[in-house]
């Protein structure tokens, strides 16, 4: 239940509570990911970043990343640790932080739901988060509250979920489940946008692969228009843009391999709306 003090505590986390903005400086060499090329950034340019903290104070408190390039366009939104125990889609969420860029912005909140991402749990204290965005309803918890008012602020032309499953979308292979499939949403041509981006993932991560088979080929799964109460239905149904709720297998797999999945998810889909990204040497 949404008290009247979390309900306040909401509207300030809108409200920046520390602002760090800086200027990150990258070569001009592009960086390879796996086998995708990740773009490259002109010597000279700039990425700025400011972080706001949403939910400020409370067990929730965490930040979230608007970084600019020097040049205007698309916005997107990246989420991870909506499931806090789906660890890929966090530190993924964490390196597209990293990335650098030439135009549009890119928005990320790493671990959403912060609680569950520390005590590694699917769910937090006020249940599974991915249930909390009613489409056509105020959502019905105050960090669910918070994060849509963020997005809202944010205005993107798309939004992109990451998150991790035990099975297989539509495969007999192992135990039920989401993975290895990109859920659209049914606004801003996402459902086409995702079988592109699906068959260049086939081609350079599972195809040209020795150790993973056809059983893990990345496909398309359900179009998601507002029926359930997660995120992605919302963005289509109450902002009528591109969202994608993506998801990678652990059936057979290891974090590290889920993570480059992820990440190459991630990265295709924000070229696709305009953001070209390029890996931070570390």
């Amino acid at each position: 239940m949404v008290t009247m003090q979390d309900r306040s505590a909401t509207k300030n986390s809108q409200q920046r509570l520390t602002t760090s903005r800086r200027a990150l400086v990258v070569g001009g060499s592009a960086t390879v990911l796996g086998s995708f090329t990740l773009g490259t950034v002109s010597a000279g340019e700039s990425v700025t970043e400011e972080v706001r903290t949403l939910r400020s104070g409370t067990r929730y408190e965490t930040p979230a990343y608007i970084r600019e390039a020097p040049t205007a366009g698309e916005t997107v939104v990246v989420l991870g640790g909506v499931h806090g125990s789906e660890r890929a889609g966090i530190d993924a969420a964490h390196t597209v932080r990293e990335w650098e860029f030439e135009q549009g912005t890119l928005v990320v909140i790493p671990e959403a739901n912060a609680p569950a991402v520390r005590d590694s749990t699917y769910s937090g204290p006020d249940g599974d988060l991915n249930q909390q965005f009613p489409s056509g309803q105020e959502p019905t918890t105050s960090i669910a509250e918070a994060i849509w008012e963020f997005i809202t602020e944010m205005d993107p032309a798309a939004v992109i979920d990451m998150h991790s499953s035990m099975g297989i979308w539509g495969s007999s292979r192992g135990p039920s489940g989401f993975g290895q499939a990109i859920f659209p949403s049914a606004a801003g041509g996402s459902r086409e946008i995702a079988g592109r981006v699906n068959r260049l993932l086939n081609d350079e991560l599972i195809h040209a692969s020795e150790e993973y088979d056809s059983a893990y080929e990345f496909t398309v799964g359900n179009t998601l228009a507002g029926e359930h109460p997660r995120l992605i239905h919302k963005v289509a149904a109450d902002l009528g843009r591109a969202g994608y709720l993506t998801e990678v297998t652990r059936y057979g797999t290891d974090l590290p391999t889920r993570t480059n999945w992820s990440e190459a998810i991630a990265a295709e889909l924000l070229r696709k709306h305009g953001i070209g990204v390029e890996k931070v040497p570390k």
